[in-house]
């Protein structure tokens, strides 16, 4: 049987690890009160494209990287708010020449890197799955090497969004306060898809769980990380802290 993420979910990667230090102890790690479905579908939201996780970001940066936007006619420290289906993007956008020299647009050919900064939100409700999402998320990235085609991204990312679920006699709402490193990813932007090819997310999926259902009401503290590495793929393997592993579609968030 399918399993569902808390909302939906993001872009493409090949394997996830996610795990607790042996020696770790006090609140850093604390998943005992979560399910393993829980924890995948905290993984999925902050994560997976259709949720607005932090591949979300990454799609809007290869697609500034490779001037699809061009014809809004940037200038140099560009600021734009850009709305697609349910997310609302506020980005800060700056443009250089191989030399590092400012540019007042994107010039194909020309442009070799850029700067990119967002602040994410929106709001959506599934009422089939009893799920529910406030979007506030952000990142910092820089993108480079774009005349060769193959774009390299490096940088970092909050999700401070809250985000509900509601299964059997059991209702679970999250307050997020995670993070995320981006380290080499490579987009083949020659491929016209932006899953990447290679590199890394390390990440701490980290916040408050409020449970609500039952005898069992409670309000604590969460945190393990996670480690992802790129390959092309949009299916990746993910290994909870008690070492299950769930297989985990990055693009709609669905995982089993």
């Amino acid at each position: 049987m399918k399993c569902q993420n808390l909302l939906c979910g993001l872009l493409a990667a090949s394997v996830i690890t996610i795990g607790c230090s042996e020696n770790a102890t006090g609140p850093e790690d604390t998943v005992a009160d979560l399910s393993e479905t829980e924890q995948m579908a905290m993984v999925a939201n902050e994560v997976a494209e259709a949720d607005g996780g932090l591949m979300t970001d990454l799609k809007m940066a290869s697609s500034n990287s490779t001037g699809s936007y061009a014809a809004l006619g940037k200038s140099a420290g560009f600021d734009t708010t850009i709305t697609k289906n349910w997310v609302t993007y506020k980005l800060s956008l700056r443009f250089f020449n191989e030399r590092g020299v400012e540019q007042n647009r994107y010039l194909v050919g020309v442009t070799d890197s850029i700067t990119y900064q967002s602040t994410l939100s929106g709001s959506r409700s599934d009422n089939a799955r009893g799920s529910s999402i406030n979007l506030k998320s952000g990142a910092s990235l820089n993108a480079t090497d774009l005349k060769t085609g193959a774009i390299l991204v490096n940088g970092s990312g909050t999700n401070n969004s809250t985000y509900g679920f509601a299964g059997k006699n059991r209702q679970l709402s999250v307050a997020a306060a995670s993070s995320y490193i981006v380290r080499n990813v490579v987009i083949n932007a020659k491929s016209g898809d932006y899953v990447p090819t290679s590199g890394t997310v390390d990440g701490t999926i980290k916040g408050t769980f409020t449970v609500a259902g039952g005898k069992n009401n409670t309000a604590k503290d969460y945190s393990f990380t996670f480690n992802l590495i790129f390959n092309g793929n949009n299916q990746v393997t993910v290994t909870l802290p008690n070492g299950k592993q769930f297989t985990l579609n990055l693009l709609t968030g669905q995982f089993s």
